[in-house]
């Protein structure tokens, strides 16, 4: 079985890697960008259409202040040497995803599972707790949440998020029963590797900035992707006969979105 520990100088690099990363809708963007070389911002606002102007000119500034995109002229966006370096990154993101979140069911977009994925590991705490299961493998709740270094609450709230996504179990069914690693978290020692190694090399200049966005606001706009797609860009999310949209084949894989954040 691979190793699915986190050291932790790791937990750090795959923490900072999941901030760039998960956002919403960067993976769709990166990959419509690299599937076109360069694009304009109309051209790029064009093949995302379930995003406002606002939102996509917000992905785009976020990405390039993360050094994911490059601005070659005014307007016009290409991913950069070190943001290509994010398709290993995406394609172990999808193969476990396919594997342990979902395979069978109805078809999914590679972006759509990448992001997915992410999503599991985004959010305050997460690589903490599992860093710590990783370590010290199944802990009671005392115990878990010391070695995470969490406040009560944010802990509490994780680890509800956690088990839901299928990445905890309990390991009976007294309330003092232990908290352990699924197989699903188990198999996650690829991801953390990638992820590791895509932060490794970050560009000096690379800067975090991803502002906190209200839920509210992740909930409408993911809901929009939904409600406005079939009637802007048919197949995009589904199953549709051709034309098809002009983002690149293995993004527009045939999916709704199917997760908030």
């Amino acid at each position: 079985m691979p190793d699915h520990r986190i050291s932790a100088h790791d937990a750090t690099l795959v923490s900072q890697a999941i901030d760039r990363l998960a956002p919403r809708w960067t993976t769709w963007t990166l990959q419509t960008v690299a599937q076109h070389g360069q694009m304009r911002f109309t051209k790029i606002a064009a093949a995302l259409p379930w995003l406002s102007t606002q939102n996509t000119q917000q992905i785009l500034r976020r990405m390039h202040a993360n050094g994911l995109l490059d601005r070659p002229g005014h307007g016009v966006y290409k991913v950069s040497p070190w943001g290509r370096t994010a398709d290993s990154v995406h394609r172990t993101l999808a193969s476990w995803h396919r594997t342990h979140a979902g395979g069978s069911g109805p078809a999914v977009a590679e972006a759509e599972r990448t992001e997915d994925a992410l999503r599991q590991l985004r959010g305050e705490g997460a690589i903490e707790v599992l860093h710590a299961l990783s370590e010290h493998g199944p802990l009671p709740y005392g115990e878990l949440r010391k070695a995470s270094g969490l406040a009560t609450r944010t802990f509490h709230y994780r680890l509800q998020q956690l088990q839901e996504d299928q990445l905890l179990t309990r390991t009976g069914p007294s309330f003092r029963a232990a908290y352990g690693l699924t197989p699903a978290a188990q198999a996650l020692g690829p991801v953390y590797a990638e992820l590791a190694a895509f932060e490794s090399v970050a560009p000096s200049g690379a800067v975090q900035r991803n502002p906190a966005e209200p839920a509210a606001a992740r909930t409408t706009r993911a809901n929009a992707a939904v409600q406005r797609t079939p009637s802007a860009f048919p197949g995009l999310f589904s199953h549709a006969p051709a034309p098809q949209p002009p983002v690149p084949a293995h993004v527009t894989a045939l999916s709704h979105p199917s997760r908030t954040r």
